[in-house]
């Protein structure tokens, strides 16, 4: 099929501020991000070359953000530069009419949309998937990377049919010789004991809690690697100046172990498969058909499906989703009152029964918002692509305010509705989470708002007209609308935009 001569003279105008414009947002996002990674990787020892696949893994995350960007930009500079040259005029004045000259805009963000859909639902959530992977081989290469100075890092929950857990803390690191200073290694394991209870018939059922059963506080520490018994290279952080406090089983005594004159390694524990009763699925990771698998088992199709509560499946447990949960929950708290009344339950069962309690009861709290993300994700996926439409859409007449206006203008535009439509966008995806609002508010709110305008400047400044069953509706509501305009009439942003609304090409 030939292209005609009209539409290829058009496209080309598109295609290089769109290639300009890609080039230069996307070079903004990858320095931004490049910068911190770094400093990460050198300052504590990883390869930089290992940098290169990062640097891929991470370009194309961020094509579906930079395309939609760089429609807009390019629509409103190749707009802008046939209107500010009056070439608009003379294809009008050839008989060419406005829908004529605007289809070729909409066909190049009809061809983006679909890379930019493409992107969002195969390939860059590959890409997430492998970039969690890289870190994951960064954390075996220094496990040093994990600890944040100033924070806990370690074990947020006991594993299941596992003891105990760990946490460690360290108040900075030396970014040259990787070593650290202020370092305090926590052990921990639930006990009958504790301070938490639940209510059933008004009743208070203690449940135990979290203890401490073993402090390493050392003033500095470095990673070595040693062959192990099993021959095998090992890590350890070498612990100097410090000491141990260990607590015996029944809480009666302790042990001080003193080595501020000596040295102790701290074996790291093996990366293992951690077998918690924890939603630890991100919704960015998984390609479109799997996220609304994944959405439907969380809502009521079975909570053992999804990736990482497989443990549910080996225990014989089916829970169809956050309903069966609560379910489930409600009845394991009944359960347990029942053997501590009767005394039917030892208390390794109670504090085994306990353990798992406490996971499902943190499982179906951390559940509502997982769905929320999946919804969330659902829509940002599907709501992106049709962006570069809507941006394409708004483009073109915005660009005819160049001629008198300066090609200075097209720019600040393009900034201005930029702003906008992210600002929409971030802050709607938090609104998503409120109870009251529905998920798709957040990711199509800034796409419903440049819409708007859209269609709006568009009627205005050309001489295109809608639909008749749309254009009869609108009648309808044109009292409405008048009222609405006198009172936007009075703020002063108002004014402005109405300026740029009602200039001639």
């Amino acid at each position: 099929m030939v292209i005609p001569i009209l539409d290829r003279y058009i496209l080309g105008e598109i295609l290089s501020p769109f290639l300009v414009a890609l080039a230069f947002f996307t070079m903004v996002y990858m320095v931004l991000a490049l910068q911190k990674m770094i400093g990460l990787f050198v300052g504590k020892g990883v390869d930089p070359l290992r940098l290169l696949d990062y640097f891929g893994y991470l370009l194309a995350n961020t094509l579906p953000m930079t395309i939609p960007m760089a429609c807009l930009m390019s629509g409103i500079m190749a707009a802008g530069r046939l209107s500010g040259d009056s070439e608009i005029t003379a294809i009008r004045s050839a008989g060419v009419s406005f829908p004529r000259i605007y289809i070729n805009f909409l066909a190049f963000g009809f061809v983006m949309a679909l890379a930019v859909a493409y992107l969002n639902f195969y390939l860059s959530p590959e890409n997430t998937r492998k970039m969690n992977e890289f870190n994951k081989w960064v954390l075996a290469y220094n496990p040093l990377l994990a600890i944040t100075p100033g924070q806990f890092s370690g074990d947020k929950m006991q594993d299941l049919f596992e003891k105990r857990a760990r946490t460690m803390y360290t108040e900075g690191m030396n970014p040259d010789t990787g070593q650290l200073r202020g370092v305090q290694i926590r052990e921990w394991e639930i006990f009958l004991e504790g301070n938490e209870y639940f209510h059933i018939g008004g009743k208070m059922i203690p449940m135990g809690g979290s203890r401490i059963i073993q402090i390493i506080n050392a003033s500095k520490g470095n990673l070595v690697e040693k062959l192990g018994p099993d021959g095998e290279y090992e890590k350890s952080i070498r612990l100097k100046d410090g000491w141990i406090l260990e607590w015996s089983d029944d809480r009666k005594s302790f042990s001080v172990t003193d080595f501020r004159n000596g040295e102790m390694d701290y074996n790291i524990p093996k990366g293992k498969e951690k077998k918690t009763l924890e939603l630890n699925v991100k919704p960015e990771t998984f390609s479109m058909p799997v996220l609304f698998q994944i959405r439907n088992n969380i809502e009521s199709d079975g909570l053992e499906k999804i990736p990482g509560l497989e443990t549910l499946k080996e225990m014989g447990v089916h829970i169809k989703g956050l309903i069966g949960l609560k379910q489930m929950v409600e009845q394991m708290k009944i359960e347990l009152a029942m053997g501590a009344a009767n005394g039917t339950l030892t208390p390794d069962q109670m504090t085994q029964q306990y353990s798992v309690l406490t996971q499902l009861m943190a499982l179906m709290q951390q559940g509502k918002k997982v769905l929320t993300d999946f919804n969330v994700e659902i829509h940002r996926r599907i709501a992106m692509p049709i962006s570069c439409l809507i941006f394409f859409f708004i483009s073109f007449p915005l660009g005819l305010v160049v001629k008198r206006s300066g090609k200075g203008m097209s720019f600040t535009l393009a900034v201005v509705f930029l702003m906008i439509y992210f600002t929409f966008f971030t802050l709607g995806s938090t609104i998503s989470y409120n109870d009251k609002v529905p998920d798709w508010i957040g990711p199509w709110s800034a796409n419903i708002l440049i819409a708007i305008l859209s269609v709006n400047i568009m009627i205005k400044r050309t001489d295109m007209d809608l639909p008749k069953p749309i254009q009869k509706f609108l009648d309808k509501i044109s009292d409405q609308k008048s009222k609405l305009t006198e009172r936007l009439e009075r703020l002063s942003i108002w004014g402005k935009i109405k300026k740029i609304t009602k200039r001639g090409p």
